[in-house]
């Protein structure tokens, strides 16, 4: 019960930091998202603000290439999705700039609200209208060159550390641009902050990212998504149990 009690003030811990950094940045993304051309710039100060709230809160991260990773393409990432960490995972870690694709409900946080109004997107799935807009806005960033980042388990399910299925949509827009998916192994964010209490008992310690091989969908045809999402799964998957000792 103590060690419980200790891992939820650390947890309450690391939201007071997240809290207080942000508002000190705040004014600063209030600027750089005035306009497209300094997204890139909003972005690299969103990963300024992730690495100094994790060494300030304990978290230290490491993250290892399967591959080099062209800078300059335009990818759809594909992470398993089992901890609201995650979000500071990738959005902290990877070098590459995108596009965040998440669910409704998080843009409906006033804090994040300003990012879901200019870089990133937000998806009602409960909604189809909600839905179609939310991809009509997908392949406008791709065409523009901008990557996308899309955790196609749609959320975090009950059942960690095992995945959902996956959903389609981020397969289907990757083959309809012909752009590369790139699988994302987060082996250690579930540990860091698990779900389904109010507090959390979360816990300082190594947040890890993997990042695969890119997928080309350039020979794909309508149909070939199941498969890829399918590929894509298991490739995650066998990594995510090799990092963990499964």
């Amino acid at each position: 019960m103590i060690l419980k009690a200790l891992k939820k003030l650390w947890t309450i811990y690391f939201f007071i930091w997240f809290l207080i950094l942000f508002l000190i940045l705040y004014p600063g993304f209030v600027v750089l998202l005035s306009q497209k051309k300094w997204y890139r710039k909003a972005h690299t100060l969103r990963r300024f603000w992730g690495k100094i709230l994790m060494a300030i809160t304990g978290l230290y991260g490491k993250v290892e290439y399967e591959t080099p990773l062209d800078k300059d393409a335009t990818y759809v990432f594909t992470p398993n999705h089992f901890s609201y960490f995650d979000i500071v995972s990738v959005n902290t870690q990877m070098r590459h700039f995108f596009s965040f694709m998440a669910k409704k409900e998080l843009a409906d946080i006033p804090l994040f609200r300003i990012f879901f109004r200019t870089i990133d997107m937000p998806v009602d799935r409960k909604n189809k209208e909600g839905a179609k807009r939310a991809y009509y806005l997908a392949h406008k960033k791709l065409k523009s060159g901008i990557s996308l980042l899309n955790f196609p388990e749609g959320g975090i399910g009950p059942q960690v550390p095992a995945m959902r299925n996956f959903k389609l949509g981020p397969f289907k827009l990757a083959m309809e641009h012909g752009l590369d998916v790139v699988p994302i192994t987060l082996p250690d964010n579930w540990k860091r902050l698990p779900c389904g209490e109010f507090v959390p008992a979360g816990s300082p310690g190594k947040m890890r990212m993997f990042v695969h091989r890119p997928i080309s969908t350039k020979s794909l045809k309508t149909g070939d998504e199941v498969e890829l999402a399918e590929r894509v799964y298991a490739i995650i998957e066998k990594k995510f149990n090799e990092m963990n000792g499964l």
